[in-house]
């Protein structure tokens, strides 16, 4: 697996070449699970972490023009919104029924734009045999994040083009967009654009601009929403 998951990153194309014509994915898939669970687990069982929820949920709030008082504050710390973790920074993307949907959207896709009758009919376990490898970027940046987390004390995505771009002023548009993107949520993306490349015979490109632009519309219409909510 460990050779697979190198292969992701070295030749990933060719690597989900060679998965999806014996495609086994229970396996890696429960792994990602466990390890994103560690991670889970180390952060929100330090009071660090369980303070980052709540610092999380606040700013999310503020973000959208709300303004949270001393007692909602209060309420937050007395019972920490544990959910806030699953759904920041990109995690939401490795839920189990986010990757089981992704594989069948995949599978539909990719059954109707075949590029010929010739190419072998396409199974749901091939598609999530995609999804669930192209699952290791984004556990990838868990592994790389979560100690980050604990250092800033923040669940804030340290991972996302605002942050890694030069010269990005806080508070304005351009940085609420690239705030919205992250990183290894894009190499995720990609991945998945490859896979359904490899499964059909036909050109990346053919997918990997559709899929990367849903991610930069996503990114745009929140910016707008912060933007006309006066949030910061």
């Amino acid at each position: 697996m460990i050779s697979r998951i190198a292969g992701l990153v070295i030749r990933p194309r060719a690597t989900l070449a060679d998965l999806v014509r014996q495609p086994r994915w229970l396996a890696t898939w429960l792994s990602i699970l466990i390890i994103w669970a560690v991670c889970a687990g180390w952060l929100l069982g330090t009071d660090i972490g369980r303070q980052a929820v709540v610092d999380e949920r606040v700013r999310v709030l503020e973000t959208f023009g709300r303004t949270v008082s001393d007692a909602e504050y209060a309420a937050l710390q007395a019972a920490p919104p544990w959910w806030v973790y699953f759904t920041s920074g990109g995690r939401v993307l490795l839920a189990p029924p986010v990757t089981l949907v992704v594989g069948w959207l995949l599978w539909v896709i990719a059954r109707a734009d075949r590029q010929s009758a010739t190419v072998a009919a396409i199974t749901l376990s091939q598609t999530l045999t995609v999804v669930v490898y192209a699952s290791v970027a984004l556990l990838i940046g868990q592994l790389v994040a979560t100690p980050i987390h604990y250092v800033r004390e923040s669940l804030t995505s340290p991972l996302n083009l605002a942050a890694v771009l030069p010269l990005m002023e806080e508070g304005t548009l351009p940085s609420r967009f690239f705030g919205t993107l992250d990183v290894f949520a894009l190499w995720w993306a990609t991945l998945l654009a490859v896979g359904l490349s490899v499964l059909t015979g036909r050109p990346v490109t053919r997918y990997v601009w559709p899929v990367l632009g849903l991610f930069f519309g996503f990114a745009a219409v929140v910016a707008a929403v912060i933007a006309a909510t006066g949030g910061a």
